[in-house]
């Protein structure tokens, strides 16, 4: 059912929680499992300047997640992509290129600045995407939260 599931990363708490969602679907279905990270620049032809000053970090969160994810035995890939284009845009351009059965966000982005200055990435992704999109709300990231409190997860 679903053979391709995209899991949207900004390394928020918000992308985290929905990355737990992402796992369900994929362990479900016994899916393969992309990370999508939109590495949004600024100004220039040959690149530009990184739309987010914590740019590295957030690459490098999301690299060791995924080589952590790999480590356990899930079945997942790192896509990042530099662009010029809203994030939503490149997410869904690589769920096109990839025939991907869903694409699961989380509804918060790095931060409340970032949102209101970018603009909603989950909204946009709803009327863009060419598959279905799950967005997990903060209730989700909530409950995430609490369940790695339990389990010890994360520690």
């Amino acid at each position: 059912m679903y053979e391709t599931v995209i899991w949207a990363t900004d390394g928020s708490d918000g992308a985290d929680a929905a990355l737990d969602e992402a796992l369900r679907l994929t362990s479900l279905s016994g899916g393969h499992l992309v990370a999508v990270h939109s590495d949004q620049r600024l100004n220039g032809r040959a690149g530009g300047w990184p739309a987010l000053a914590d740019e590295d970090d957030l690459r490098l969160k999301i690299r060791r997640q995924v080589e952590e994810l790999k480590k356990d035995g899930v079945d997942i890939d790192l896509v990042i992509r530099p662009s010029h284009r809203e994030a939503a845009d490149t997410v869904a351009a690589v769920a096109a290129a990839l025939d991907a059965d869903a694409i699961v966000c989380g509804t918060r982005g790095v931060s409340a600045f970032a949102g209101a200055f970018l603009g909603s990435f989950t909204q946009r992704l709803l009327h863009i995407a060419p598959c279905p999109v799950l967005a997990v709300g903060p209730r989700s990231e909530l409950n995430a939260v609490l369940h790695h409190a339990s389990t010890g997860a994360g520690a």
